[in-house]
């Protein structure tokens, strides 16, 4: 007689998404607790962007300016999971594109269990378009965690 089958914990494998601002130090904090308590693997990822706020024709890209924002990129994540030994970390992930997009794109080819991202305040044209957030959560087919900025005092 056998016991039921083996399933698999509910947060098996994580994405967690951070950018450049003040906040990705509490996405990592709140994404790596998450990952202890459950022994998630985790995948880092930060998708990189051209300004919006600049014409493409203004645009121009010195020699190497990609790779060595890349190369910063990734030791910056080394740097945090060095901070965090004892969570299990895939390679970490720099990635172009459209932020939103990409990051429901590799949680889906990565087939996480749930994407960790942050959230700001919303002003101007992100209230009529929506944030990265906002379209992750509306737009993935796998759980998303938001980690909100807190409140001001």
């Amino acid at each position: 007689m056998s016991g039921p089958p083996a399933s698999r914990p509910p947060y098996a494998s994580m994405l967690i998404a951070l950018d450049d601002s003040p906040r990705a130090a509490a996405v990592f904090e709140a994404g790596t607790a998450l990952a202890r308590l459950t022994g998630a693997q985790v995948f880092l990822v930060r998708v990189l962007t051209e300004p919006t706020d600049i014409p493409p024709a203004a645009l121009t890209t010195p020699d190497n300016l990609g790779r060595d924002l890349e190369r910063a990129v990734r030791g910056e994540f080394q740097r945090l999971m060095n901070t965090a030994p004892d969570v299990p970390f895939a390679a970490p992930l720099v990635v172009e594109g459209d932020p939103w997009r990409r990051i429901i794109d590799i949680g889906k080819q990565l087939d996480v269990d749930v994407i960790v991202m942050g959230s700001h305040r919303t002003h101007g044209i992100e209230r009529v378009l929506g944030t990265v957030a906002s379209r992750v959560v509306n737009h993935a087919d796998r759980s998303v965690l938001v980690v909100r900025e807190p409140p001001r005092s």
